[in-house]
């Protein structure tokens, strides 16, 4: 009878630490099981945040290429645009009236440091109009006397007028003895464009600035 009792103590006692031993064991299974989840979730925000770093990146360098391209488009169109002008004004020079033509061509003539002998040459379809404002009609051997034009220059000039056709478009080849200067509308104009680009710019592109 005794003995019955002890073993019942014995196997209650077993009983009670079996479960003390399986509730500890599912506290401890818990708190790894909640770190397990937390490192998962922090391991989870580590990659969604480098994730969203290397997008924004990527949208950063994006946008930057994007603004980079526009800029050159719109660089780009402006240039064009100028050039338009230029040749637009190139055009406007051509079409002249006698009046302002002989005042525009004396006006770039001043300008240059004359010797007095150079030979002017002109494209095909101008030379008829030099010939008649600035020639009386004296000729020798393929060279007309510009005395029109020499008189309105001022005295000791003996500039003459090539039948020789030179390929430009509108102006004038000055030919020198030491060397010949491009006084043709494409060159001036140009010249013009170089230096005087960010003015014509800002005349083109009131909007801006």
């Amino acid at each position: 009878m005794a003995e019955n009792k002890l073993y019942e103590k014995i196997i209650e006692k077993g009983k009670a630490e079996a479960k003390a031993i399986v509730t500890a064991g599912e506290a401890k299974a818990g708190q790894i099981a909640e770190e397990i989840l937390s490192a998962a979730r922090a391991e989870a925000d580590k990659i969604i945040s480098e994730a969203k770093l290397r997008a924004d990146d990527r949208i950063k360098t994006k946008t930057i290429e994007f603004e980079q391209q526009a800029r050159h488009k719109l660089l780009k169109a402006k240039k064009e645009l100028i050039e338009r002008v230029i040749s637009a004004a190139a055009a406007k020079l051509k079409e002249l009236p006698d009046e302002k033509f002989v005042e525009l061509t004396v006006k770039m003539l001043k300008r240059e440091s004359l010797a007095g002998d150079e030979i002017v040459k002109v494209s095909a379809d101008e030379f008829a109009r030099y010939k008649r404002l600035f020639c009386s009609g004296k000729e020798k051997e393929g060279l007309h006397d510009l005395d029109k034009l020499n008189d309105l220059l001022g005295p000791g000039l003996g500039l003459r007028l090539s039948s020789e056709a030179v390929d430009i478009d509108g102006g004038f080849i000055l030919v020198g003895r030491d060397y010949d200067i491009d006084l043709s509308y494409e060159a001036i104009l140009s010249a013009l464009k170089e230096s005087r680009e960010p003015e014509i710019a800002k005349l083109l592109f009131r909007t801006e600035g």
